[in-house]
């Protein structure tokens, strides 16, 4: 089903009407329940939510704010015979419907608002697709700094990888030369072996760097968004990780991280925030001698939170522009940027009950502070 309409009503003959003084505009599907209206909702995908107030069971009210949360495209719209405002006022508070239509209706006024009621959602739709599209080249840009710091990061292991091996294939061939001719080896070449095995052991030390740098990237992908708490010392440690070698190619880093409880959230989207935050750090800062940056990330507990925070000492935000730095879309870059970093940020803390706040003085930088919830332990058998 595309563009549905369901309506709701226990009065099987109200439904018969609307069916067919609809039909041949509309797509209606009919409930005379909330349970069999839930259950359709649960298969279909339902453009219209029409529902009478007075229903057994759950009423129309009470049927929205059920569905609100799973299914907020869907635009709601109540139908009731009572000229009850009370019920008006329940439904747009608590149900957050987009009409309100009292009967006896009349088939164009119920048409002209189903009509209303579907292009809404038609723009929920694109709205959402606009958002998804927008998020993922976010993503996509984090992930090209990424890149180039794991690039960076990876470049001197892989370098002292090759060279010692080069030198011990050198070595290796010369004392096979040497055995093939039949000469006893001479002392010089008895230290090459030593030299070799030293050498290989150089190398295996590469392979570990190595092995250690793709592990915990693949760590942190290996988490999954459903794990309800996270070691922000590790989110922090392996996000620095990522981008440390962008961040030392402009400014000095301080990183103070203290050990603390597990919070709230997921380490995937914890782990974005604290990239964004480190991103807007590095793009704030002017270009000047590298000496003269300094971006700091500090990490600490803070009674029944845990406090991050990203600082640079940039060019600042000026006050007009600190107002709207957390808005969708905000942005004050003329190139690479969405303006979705930080209110996707804003928006993953505001999830999980978290808080964070900006300050900013032109000329001298800006702090963004995260506070994060603790995590309460679950008790034994809840999982």
């Amino acid at each position: 089903m595309e563009r549905t309409i369901l309506y709701v009503d226990d009065d099987t003959p109200n439904l018969t009407v609307l069916q067919a003084a609809c039909a041949d505009e509309f797509d209606v599907v009919t409930a005379e329940s909330a349970e069999v209206a839930i259950e359709i909702m649960r298969q279909h995908e339902i453009a219209v939510l029409l529902v009478d107030q007075r229903m057994p069971g759950m009423t129309g009210v009470e049927l929205f704010e059920a569905t609100r949360e799973h299914y907020p495209d869907t635009v709601r719209i109540l139908i009731t015979a009572y000229s009850d405002l009370t019920d008006a006022i329940n439904a747009i508070n608590r149900g957050q419907v987009r009409g309100y239509l009292r009967k006896p209706w009349e088939p164009e006024q119920l048409k002209a608002t189903l009509r209303e009621a579907l292009e809404v959602y038609e723009t929920r739709r694109k709205v959402r697709e606009l958002e998804r599209r927008l998020l993922e080249t976010e993503r996509v840009y984090s992930l090209g700094v990424v890149a180039a710091s794991v690039a960076h990061e990876l470049r001197n292991p892989l370098t002292v990888l090759l060279t010692t091996l080069d030198l011990a294939d050198m070595r290796l061939k010369s004392m096979i030369d040497g055995l093939s001719s039949g000469r006893p080896i001479a002392p010089e070449e008895a230290d090459s072996v030593k030299k070799v095995v030293d050498q290989i052991s150089r190398a295996k030390q590469a392979v570990d760097q190595i092995t250690e740098i793709t592990s915990g990237i693949e760590l942190s992908h290996r988490r999954r968004d459903e794990e309800r708490t996270t070691d922000m010392k590790e989110v922090a440690n392996l996000t620095l990780r990522c981008v440390r070698a962008e961040l030392l190619k402009r400014a000095q880093i301080q990183v103070e991280i203290e050990p603390g409880p597990p919070v709230q959230g997921s380490p995937n989207k914890l782990g974005q925030v604290v990239m964004n935050l480190l991103i807007n750090a590095l793009q704030a800062l002017p270009d000047r001698p590298r000496g003269q940056n300094v971006v700091s990330l500090r990490l600490h507990p803070a009674g029944d939170f845990v406090r991050l925070e990203v600082e640079d000492n940039g060019s600042g935000i000026p006050q007009d522009v600190l107002e709207k730095i957390f808005d969708p879309f905000f942005t004050t870059k003329t190139h690479g940027g969405t303006g979705l970093g930080l209110a996707i940020s804003k928006q993953i803390i505001e999830e999980v009950r978290g808080r964070i706040s900006v300050e900013s003085e032109p000329g001298r930088g800006t702090r963004f502070s995260v506070e994060l919830p603790v995590a309460v332990p679950s008790k034994p058998g809840s999982d």
